[in-house]
C-alpha cells in the first residue's frame, strides 16, 4: 500500500510553491501528494522574544488536527522558524513520524544577500520538503553530499544537494 502525503499551507503561502512541493513529492518519491486546505498558523507557536515560530510547537499543533486518509503531512509556512537550540531552521520533522514543517522564509535570499530567481526558490522548497519527508520515512542525515538527506545548515548547502537519494538511503526507504 502506498503512503498518502498531504501538503498543507500554514497561513498565507504562495500557491505555486505548494504546488511545486506536492509535484516533486509525487515525482521523486512516487507517492501521491495532495494539497490540503490552508490552516491558520497557531498563535501559541509564535515566540514573541524571537519573532519566529517554534517548529516543535507547530508540529504538535499539526499532529492534533485530523488529516483523515493521510499518513504523512508536510506543513509549509512563509514565516521564519526555530527550535530551541538553533536560531533558525529550514525545516523540522518527527523522525519516523507523520508530521513535518518547512519554512519558505530564508529561501528568498542568497548567502550574499541577493535575491534568487523564483525557480531557485521553488527548487529549494522542493528539496526541503523531500528531505523532511525522508525523516518521516525514518531516514537520517546522510554523509553523502550528493543525497537529498545530506544536512543543509546554510543556503549554499541546500543549493548543492541533488533531487535524489544516494543508493544507501534509497535502499532504506520503505516501499
Amino acid at each position: 500500500m502506498k503512503e498518502q502525503i498531504g501538503v498543507v499551507p500554514l497561513g498565507e503561502v504562495p500557491a505555486l510553491a505548494v504546488e511545486v512541493i506536492a509535484a516533486n513529492i509525487t515525482a521523486y518519491y512516487k507517492w501521491p501528494a495532495d494539497i490540503l486546505p490552508m490552516r491558520p498558523l497557531p498563535e501559541s507557536a509564535f515566540d514573541e522574544a524571537r519573532l519566529k515560530y517554534n517548529a516543535g510547537i507547530l508540529i504538535n499543533k499539526l499532529d492534533a488536527l485530523d488529516f483523515d486518509g493521510y499518513s504523512k503531512i508536510v506543513g509549509v509556512l512563509s514565516w521564519d522558524m526555530f527550535i530551541p537550540i538553533f536560531n533558525y531552521v529550514y525545516g523540522q520533522a518527527v523522525q519516523g513520524g507523520s508530521m513535518a514543517v518547512i519554512s519558505l522564509f530564508r529561501l528568498n535570499r542568497n548567502a550574499d544577500g541577493s535575491t534568487p530567481s523564483t525557480s531557485l526558490v521553488f527548487e529549494r522548497a522542493a528539496k526541503l520538503a523531500l528531505h523532511e519527508l525522508g525523516h518521516l520515512f525514518n531516514l537520517f542525515h546522510c554523509n553523502e553530499t550528493k543525497c537529498i538527506m545530506h544536512f543543509s545548515g546554510v543556503i549554499e548547502d541546500l543549493n548543492k544537494i541533488p533531487f535524489y537519494l544516494c543508493r544507501d538511503c534509497a535502499r532504506r526507504l520503505p516501499r
